[in-house]
Parts: C-alpha cells; structure tokens; sequence
C-alpha cells in the first residue's frame, strides 16, 4: 500500500503536488491511499480539506482507498475516529518503555536552551499532570542533535504528528511512500517509536523516498508563510509529473 498523506492547514502549494504525483507514480498497479492528516485542527479550514481533493482531480490522481470527498472524510476518516487507537499506543509506551517517556512541561524557550528544569528527565512529573506533553528521551542516539525530546503526545492532550502517523502506516501497511528530504528525521524518530511499540523494524516494512524539496529563490515553500497555491503556479498536470519521475529517477540511481 502507497500513500499521499497531505495535511489541510491551508492551500497546496506546488511541492505539495509535485509530491502528490511522485506517490501516485509510485503506486502505479497497486494501492493507493489518500490519508489526510487532521491531527492540528487549530489551523484546519474547510476550505483546505476541499481543496486536497481539487488538487488531485486536477492533477488526475485516482487513489483506491480513503474518503472520496471532504463530507466522506468528516465522517469516516477524519484522524479524530482514530483516537481510540492513538490512545493505545500511548498507553503500550509508557508499558513498554517506561524509562525512555517522560512527561515535560517545558516551554519551547527552556527547550530550546536545552535545559529540562522541572525535573522531567528524573520523572518528576506526572503524565496524567494537566498541561504536559509527553516526550522521547533521545540521549544517545543521532537523533538527538537535530529531534531531540521530540513529542508523542501534546500539551492539549493529543497526540502528536511523529505518534499519529507511525501508528497510521502500521496500521493501513503501509510499504513505501515518498516524502521530502526535509522528512528524514521524522522518518527516523518514527523508526524510533516503531521500536518502541513493538512494531516490525519501520526500514524493514516501508521504502521512504527522500526527494527534494522545490524552492521558490532557494526558499522552501511553506502553507504556513503563503507560498502560491497549485493553481496560480502556471504549470500544468504534466509539469508536476515529469518533475516527478526525476525526482524518482534521482532516488533509484542513489
């Protein structure tokens, strides 16, 4: 199973569908899943939802399985009927690796100081404390110089990106996906928490495709900073698909 797992925090951008054409391309013949992760609905808009599916009707995309409108979504795949499940696999964390979770309630100021001054790594805090996020104690690992303490679960409650979407692609088998180069070290703090869930070795059931990321006069693009949205590029569906298919050819040849 193949995935394109967008995320509706505000219009696609030309990344975004370049990327959407290099999973679609992957998946040629097989399985495809549209997984739309909703996780922030402080940014969520409607508006966004709806465009995911424009974008990939425009560009000609047929995915096999997943919502087949944004009102299919809401209704059946929205990240929030999958809370029960995130749930347990916070749970089986703090069963199965109690001395590598810890709850934190540090600002991101005091984090990125590097200072822990509540006593978190010591276990001084309780994880059913209101207002902690949960946390991975990456001490040790390669990790930890560029995802260090990374969240499992948020201040609010929720769960996080890198624990939603590693028990999402467990969950849906998941076995290779394209992703942006800017992705690597959530691949490795997902290969991390697969570990400590007991998951099969993350490397061992899915194939990432790092590819590079398009830039607008060497600037990433970004939702969140207003990049331009697919349709006001000027590029056509086969701009992006041939964009694509180097991409791939650069990953095979690597």
């Amino acid at each position: 199973m193949h995935r394109i797992a967008p995320t509706p925090s505000g219009y696609l951008h030309v990344g975004n569908a370049a990327n959407f054409a290099a999973n679609a391309l992957l998946a040629e013949g097989g399985s495809l899943l549209l997984r739309i992760d909703d996780l922030d609905r402080q940014r969520f808009r409607r508006e966004y939802l709806e465009d995911v599916f424009d974008v990939l009707h425009w560009l000609g995309i047929e995915w096999t399985h997943g919502p087949k409108d944004a009102e299919d979504f809401e209704r059946h795949w929205s990240q929030d009927h999958r809370m029960p499940m995130y749930k347990t696999a916070l749970d089986q964390l703090l069963t199965c690796a109690p001395t590598q979770i810890f709850a934190c309630p540090c600002s991101r100021k005091e984090l990125a100081e590097g200072e822990h001054v509540h006593g978190c790594l010591r276990g001084h805090i309780a994880f059913d404390r209101a207002g902690v996020a949960w946390r991975v104690d990456t001490r040790g690992t390669a990790l930890h110089q560029t995802m260090a303490w990374f969240a499992v679960r948020k201040k609010d409650g929720r769960p996080s990106y890198q624990l939603a979407c590693t028990v999402d692609d467990f969950h849906y088998g998941i076995t290779e996906c394209a992703r942006g180069e800017d992705l690597r070290d959530s691949t490795a703090a997902q290969a991390m928490l697969s570990d400590l869930l007991g998951y099969p070795p993350l490397r061992e059931r899915i194939r990432f495709v790092h590819h590079p990321l398009m830039c607008v006069n060497g600037q990433k693009l970004s939702k969140s900073q207003g990049a331009a949205a697919v349709r006001d590029s000027g590029l056509t569906p086969a701009a992006f698909f041939s964009e694509a298919r180097a991409w791939l050819r650069a990953a095979d040849d690597a």
